[in-house]
């Protein structure tokens, strides 16, 4: 099974915790951090500054498509970011992440 590294983005941590929820409730994604910080990106021909959120999380090639329409359906976010970077793991995460996702 391939596996992925996702970052979803959110506007503050109340609306990533909501996604992350969400994803976690249809077992979309195996769970994470909710990662937040000072920013500074372009969004309509400026460069905005402000605290941004991002979910640090895991999920299945099988699952991907499904976790990108659900996160950007309950993101209240015009562009709801979302990258998925195929991963290696050490054993251990891979065994945990199996276990996880077994239908």
């Amino acid at each position: 099974m391939i596996y992925y590294q996702v970052l979803i983005s959110a506007e503050n941590v109340e609306q990533a915790n909501d996604i992350l929820d969400h994803l976690l409730a249809k077992k979309l994604v195996f769970g994470g951090p909710v990662l937040t910080g000072p920013a500074r990106f372009w969004w309509k021909n400026n460069i905005c500054e402000m605290d941004y959120s991002y979910i640090l999380t895991y999920t299945t090639s099988e699952l991907k498509e499904e976790m990108i329409k659900e996160a950007e359906a309950i993101s209240p976010e015009e562009v709801c970011m979302i990258s998925l970077i195929p991963i290696e793991m050490n054993k251990p995460l891979q065994d945990l992440l199996d276990k996880t996702f077994e239908k």
